[in-house]
């Protein structure tokens, strides 16, 4: 038969170069593309045979095959798919971004039953000449009298002949690799191993099965099947390099407690069995799955800044892209799993997700559900839930301050430690134990649980049997700003000011003795002024303190020191506020102060400030000044 030289249309030589370079971000994707179009092609041949009763090739096992050549140079990828016509692969392949699925998609749309195909774009085949100096392509049409054979080296002119049917339908594309000598980091695609792991990365759940001829090791037996030692033998048996178990398409109730965490650990490479699973099918206008887990601890990177995070992303079983960011808000960040997305607006190198109204929906369905799962597991199984916040809770209350429109669900999510209960406390436990007259919810931020419970900003609380909210997680003192209410009750901070603990007669009668005990220590609080004045914008006497002698409370509108001390520690400084130092006036230490001469006065002002300073969990500025003072006032006592 004569050979046919016809050229590109469209400029493809421009296209491939760019394809070739710029399109796709990592080489290995052709094999993805080559490998979804032949999976595609055994669609298109069972949906034909849906239709054609006749046809002659419904006993054949629907496979695709690789076939390396080590020594060649070569590798083909094959099929017993629908074929093609010499039209077909002139209008599919002869022409840059027309597509043959596109087509068939369009003719099968009224059709029942029609198979969900995987190319959108018709230029996946030409990434075949990022790895390949020349393609070779083989087709046959199921039921065709002729075989075509087309050849490029990507030079903007490819070759085609008609050669006679030889009856076995199907396609098969054979690549002669590119040698990439000053690539140290260029994967060989004639590779065995290079190539199971590519499959098992890319099309692991393809449902037909990919095959291929594999070499192995075996130990040479004697006669009565004893390995012997120092010899073995060469077998080559037949593999399938695909698990074809995409479990997320099947429903919940067919699938076993074993299934779920076998798959959970195939996807996320976690040796430990997760603790939740989260299914979801949306079906109408936009249909999608997805499978996640919530791990049952955190991965070793889980607090790294560059740590990966996300959902890994389907397109009819064939995978797209890993740690999918856009479909999880940051706080769900924790979840793992597999989402399956045949409709999605992806670009035309299937890499990168298009931020359209979709994704918006894809989100806020996904998120929906976990907080719901989330929500059960409180209300339902309390021991697990708690488990989970332990590991992920602070990462859940970030979406307090960030998600708007879930804020109400997720603030009915978070747990907290109180002086209340050994166990954790919801908020709304925490409104259903307030005392009557208690008009507000109170809360303290601190480094650790041990030192908020000593902290003498509780005092006042304790005596009144007031119920405290110890927060501990460094995300504490930002989302807490966000949450002024809950359940009509303002949310308090006890280390600010304002903090008004008695009923109107109490404090009423606290007034009048404060105000008689001003007077006594007029003086003293002056001084007391002068010498903290520069880190100090006032210096007054406390309702809140019993056994105490001072404490440091900030502005009701101020950044508190802690906050001060995470944003510093982050590098990002902010300027330094003045405190207000609130004094005991009925400690001894005030009444010994009292007869002091004005700079020995001084002396112990600083000591009380930077004692405030230690029991609060901020440093002090001179340590060492501060040890003498103490060594000078136990010398004198």
């Amino acid at each position: 038969m004569s050979v046919e030289t016809k050229q590109f249309q469209a400029e493809v030589k421009e296209i491939l170069d760019l394809m070739v370079h710029s399109l796709y971000s990592h080489k290995e994707i052709f094999l993805r593309e080559l490998v979804s179009n032949a999976s595609d092609a055994l669609d298109k041949l069972r949906y034909e045979e849906a239709k054609n009763a006749d046809l002659a090739t419904s006993g054949d096992e629907k496979y695709i095959r690789l076939i390396p050549n080590k020594d060649g140079k070569t590798l083909t990828v094959q099929d017993n798919g629908i074929g093609m016509t010499e039209d077909e692969v002139l209008s599919n392949i002869g022409t840059i971004a027309r597509s043959g699925t596109k087509e068939f998609l369009k003719k099968a749309k009224e059709a029942q039953n029609s198979p969900e195909l995987i190319g959108q774009f018709g230029v996946g085949f030409y990434s075949s000449f990022m790895v390949a100096d020349k393609v070779r392509l083989e087709t046959e049409k199921a039921g065709s009298q002729e075989r075509i054979i087309w050849e490029s080296t990507g030079d903007g002119s490819f070759t085609i002949e008609k050669i006679p049917a030889t009856g076995k339908q199907g396609t098969a594309i054979t690549l002669s690799l590119k040698t990439f000598e000053d690539d140290e980091s260029a994967q060989n695609f004639a590779d065995e191993w290079t190539l199971k792991s590519t499959i098992k990365k890319y099309s692991d759940f393809i449902e037909f099965p990919i095959k291929m001829e594999v070499t192995k090791e075996e130990p040479e037996l004697d006669d009565e099947g004893n390995a012997i030692e120092g010899k073995t033998k060469t077998t080559i048996e037949d593999e399938t390099l695909n698990s074809r178990k995409a479990i997320w398409l099947r429903e919940p109730k067919d699938v076993k407690d074993e299934e779920y965490n076998e798959f959970y650990k195939h996807v996320t490479h976690d040796w430990t069995e997760p603790v939740e699973r989260v299914f979801y099918k949306a079906e109408g206008s936009q249909e999608f799955r997805a499978l996640m887990f919530i791990p049952s601890k955190q991965p070793m990177d889980y607090n790294y800044r560059d740590a990966k995070w996300g959902l890994s992303l389907y397109v009819n079983r064939v995978f797209i892209m890993d740690n999918c960011e856009e479909l999880l808000p940051p706080h769900l960040r924790f979840i793992k799993g597999v989402i399956e997305a045949n409709d999605l607006s992806l670009n035309v190198s299937r890499e990168i997700l298009q931020k359209d109204r979709q994704i918006l929906a894809i989100k806020k369905a996904l998120s929906s559900k976990i907080l719901k799962t989330l929500k059960t597991l409180l209300t339902k199984e309390r021991e697990k839930y708690e488990g989970i916040w332990q590991n992920f809770g602070s990462t859940i209350k970030e979406g307090i301050a960030n998600d708007f429109a879930n804020k109400a669900k997720l603030e009915e999510l978070a747990l907290f430690h109180s002086n209340e209960t050994e166990k954790l406390t919801t908020l709304k436990e925490y409104v259903e134990r307030m005392k009557d007259g208690q008009k507000e919810i109170y809360y303290i931020t601190g480094e650790s649980l041990k030192q908020v419970e000593c902290s003498p900003y509780l005092e006042k609380l304790k005596q009144k049997n007031y119920e405290v909210l110890f927060c501990v997680d460094p995300v504490d003192e930002w989302v807490l700003q966000s949450i002024t209410k809950f359940d009509e009750k303002d949310l308090r901070s006890i280390t600010k000011e304002g903090l008004e603990l008695d009923s109107e007669e109490e404090k009423k009668q606290k007034e009048e003795e404060l105000k008689s005990k001003e007077e006594e220590y007029k003086s003293l609080l002056r001084t007391i002024q002068g010498a903290v004045a520069e880190n100090v914008k006032e210096v007054k006497l406390s309702p809140r303190l019993v056994d105490s002698p001072c404490c440091l409370v900030s502005g009701a509108y101020d950044p508190s020191a802690r906050m001060e001390r995470m944003m510093e520690s982050m590098g990002q400084s902010m300027p330094k506020s003045k405190r207000i130092m609130e004094i005991n006036p009925d400690h001894p230490v005030f009444t010994r102060m009292q007869g002091l001469a004005e700079d020995k006065q001084k002396e112990w002002a600083e000591i009380l400030y930077n004692q405030a300073l230690l029991t609060e969990g901020s440093p002090i500025e001179d340590p060492m000044k501060f040890s003498k003072q103490i060594a000078n006032l136990m010398s004198e006592a």
